[in-house]
């Protein structure tokens, strides 16, 4: 059997990966997007930007190779190796609409491309039990939602992924949250909106070795963890939308598996006005009166 016959890309429907520019310097294929500048190098360059100028994201892979002089199915894969494309069908026309397409866009490259029209249906599938203050994460359930995300007031027997959002530390619901999270083989995910940027942590995957109890005993008792904020936030904070787009993406990487080593059993903290990120590790409190009761 030809490559040409056993291609697995040949059949998906590849569109940009929003490149604002492509072309050849000094004879390697140059391409710049809104994350990265990628810059291709070896023979064959030319059928590569040829390829993109093409790309539609509504034309099949196996007829651009058509319109292309040159192409190969080996410059459609390199196109996908390069994270310069993604299948089309990834992403759906609600999420489009809902403005949370290009928080799959980052995440895509982790996820064999073979596999990435299935993703609207994966999403489908899952759910999210949501602890807490919703209102600040109001158009994070949204976009989920037109996902195809199932999202509740925390009462999914089995949910996928627990959200707590706090707007106050120790809120009444972390509790709760916890004992969803200990019950099911759902991944746990801690937000809170600050005075000055936002809290994202711990990330807590069904085998973690801390819970939430853990990390307020541990906290409380030692600063050395991170402190805890308290103020409580009032009004729409310049760094609100981009506290929804990051919790977001966040969200859909849980959902896919796709947790970022960064955020495993750790904090985030991002400061928007010191411009500043720090990722304090979370440890198990010793004899614990959750962990120690399971």
């Amino acid at each position: 059997m030809s490559k040409d016959d056993n291609s697995g890309l040949m059949d998906s429907r590849p569109a940009l990966y929003s490149p604002t520019g492509y072309g050849i310097h000094d004879g390697e294929a140059v391409v710049r997007t809104p994350h990265t500048v990628k810059t291709l190098q070896g023979a064959g360059v030319e059928p590569l930007i040829a390829l993109l100028e093409e790309i539609d994201g509504d034309t099949a892979a196996s007829e651009l190779r058509e319109r292309v002089a040159d192409a190969t199915p080996d410059h459609i894969d390199a196109l996908y190796a390069h994270d310069l494309v993604y299948d089309a069908r990834a992403i759906s026309a609600d999420m489009r609409a809902a403005d949370c397409g290009h928080m799959l866009e980052s995440l895509l490259p982790a996820i064999p491309p073979e596999s990435h029209h299935e993703v609207p249906a994966r999403l489908q599938s899952l759910s999210v039990a949501v602890f807490g203050n919703r209102d600040t994460v109001s158009s994070v359930l949204s976009r989920l939602q037109a996902a195809g995300v199932t999202v509740t007031n925390g009462t999914t027997a089995e949910p996928d992924a627990v959200l707590l959002s706090e707007q106050l530390e120790r809120s009444e619901s972390w509790d709760r949250a916890n004992e969803q999270w200990i019950d099911t083989d759902a991944t746990l995910v801690k937000s809170r909106l600050t005075a000055t940027g936002w809290r994202f942590g711990p990330v807590l995957t069904p085998t973690a070795p801390a819970c939430v109890n853990c990390v307020y005993s541990r906290v409380d008792a030692n600063k050395a963890g991170g402190r805890l904020y308290t103020e409580t936030v009032t009004g729409e904070p310049p760094h609100w939308r981009a506290y929804v787009d990051s919790l977001t993406e966040l969200l859909f990487r849980v959902l896919l598996k796709q947790v970022p080593r960064y955020l495993d059993e750790q904090f985030v903290v991002y400061d928007h006005y010191e411009q500043t990120v720090e990722t304090p590790r979370v440890f198990a409190l010793p004899h614990c009166e959750v962990c120690d009761g399971i």
